[in-house]
């Protein structure tokens, strides 16, 4: 798949700014085509006394791409005198995947001198070629990606930059900003097409929401700020759906990385293949949101999100959806889960709470023995799994003294598994005489 490439229709020349003696855009030509996902451009600005400190692609008022500076332009050096001539030259490039409008589009670059000035030196027109023989086929489905992000700043560049790299083209970005105290915002405004929403911090859920409702595609993709898409995630996810026209919803693989990318794991998430709700009762076998593609009506008609979860909103979707659709899981890996020390899945107070929460909203829909038997697994899972976790966090927060941590824990554990301390006292790892100063935590496996 590929998508049809922007036509360089005109190059402004604007007669050089003050402090500039003279500037050039010397490729790509007028008339060109140009590949959206890496337009580059070449010229050389000669400055008046200090060097340009930099030569910034501007699109509506934002900075989507710097210009590499220094480069070596002997001609140039030929028509102005002075040392600043000969490294004149300068290479910028900018990813305008994002933009979907066929009106005409400016490009403008503006230079920034060694005394704080600004100044636009000339602009660069383009617009979509109305045919190509490389253009997407006809009909193919528009994907509506929606990254929801509350500080991560640090990570949305690589999110976004993942959805502008799939093989996919027919896709829109919105990044809502969930109340960041960081440069979010700032981070997004660099890439031009991508739509831009802010709200006060009102959680994922809601963000989540709020973006599919900006949108227009048929189907959807929620992508966490700190987590990437491999560059097939669409066009796989949009193929299963294709081949499954009934199906809600696809879910494809994660595999974990690291804070720095790195993959520090190929996880093997299970492959279900038949009784996808009954399966899910018993465990939510989809490791990671983002790697899910969404069929957009389904999705409305059993609500979206609910926004009053402040976790596994996503595990009661998978449930609602897979109570009142087929749905389909595939091997394919589409996405990465970064893994650090603030992920919600870490925190395991909240997700014990909050899927025996879903688990329990399931009871009165419940249309068999079978079905209710899966539920009491899925919540002796939970349990397991996530009390377990939550012991080991107790314990580890009285070894610091931390009481806030340890009162809090101990109340989540009375509500929601108040069978953990014998369960654990059984293993070796409780608390003898429930005191606490002698719970050791459990060797890592």
């Amino acid at each position: 798949m590929s998508i049809r490439p922007l036509e360089i229709t005109a190059i402004e020349e604007r007669p050089p700014p003050p402090g500039v003696l003279g500037w050039r855009i010397d490729y790509p030509e007028p008339g060109s085509a140009v590949d959206p996902a890496d337009l580059r451009l070449a010229g050389w600005v000669v400055p008046e006394r200090a060097p340009v400190a930099a030569v910034d692609l501007v699109v509506e008022e934002r900075v989507v791409g710097r210009a590499e500076l220094g480069v070596e332009r002997p001609g140039v050096a030929e028509s102005f005198d002075g040392a600043l001539a000969a490294s004149s030259g300068f290479r910028v490039a900018g990813n305008l995947i994002a933009l979907r409008s066929e009106a005409e589009l400016e490009l403008v670059l503006r230079a920034v001198l060694g005394d704080g000035r600004r100044s636009d030196v000339g602009s660069v027109r383009l617009r979509r070629r109305d045919f190509d023989a490389n253009r997407a086929a006809p009909g193919e489905p528009l994907v509506s990606v929606v990254i929801p992000c509350f500080n991560q700043g640090h990570y949305l560049g690589e999110a976004i930059e993942s959805v502008l790299a799939q093989t996919h083209r027919e896709l829109e970005l919105i990044v809502v900003d969930d109340g960041s105290a960081d440069n979010s915002f700032e981070v997004a405004a660099r890439y031009p097409g991508v739509r831009r929403l802010r709200q006060r911090n009102s959680g994922v859920a809601v963000a989540r929401n709020r973006g599919l409702a900006e949108s227009r595609g048929a189907y959807a993709v929620f992508l966490d700020a700190d987590d990437r898409l491999l560059p097939n995630a669409l066009a796989v996810g949009v193929s299963e759906l294709l081949s499954n026209p009934q199906a809600a919803f696809a879910a494809g693989r994660p595999r974990d990385i690291g804070r720095n990318g790195d993959v520090v794991r190929e996880a093997m998430q299970p492959l279900v293949t038949r009784d996808h709700y009954l399966k899910l009762l018993e465990e939510c076998f989809i490791w990671s949101g983002s790697s899910v593609i969404y069929r957009r009506e389904p999705f409305e008609a059993v609500g979206g999100f609910n926004e009053r979860r402040v976790a596994a909103d996503d595990y009661e979707l998978y449930l609602k959806l897979a109570r009142d659709y087929p749905v389909l899981c595939h091997e394919a890996m589409v996405t990465e889960y970064r893994r650090h020390g603030s992920n919600a899945t870490r925190n395991a107070g909240l997700i014990l709470s909050s899927q025996i929460q879903v688990l329990n909203g399931q009871r009165r829909l419940l249309r068999s023995a079978e079905e209710r038997a899966a539920r009491r697994v899925g919540i002796r899972n939970t349990r397991i799994k996530q009390g377990e976790a939550l012991v080991e966090r107790i314990a580890n927060a009285w070894r610091r003294r931390e009481r806030g941590a340890v009162l809090n824990g101990l109340r989540t554990l009375a509500r929601w598994d108040p069978g953990a301390f014998l369960r654990y006292r059984r293993r070796g790892i409780g608390p003898p005489g429930g005191r606490f100063e002698h719970l050791e935590r459990e060797p890592d496996r």
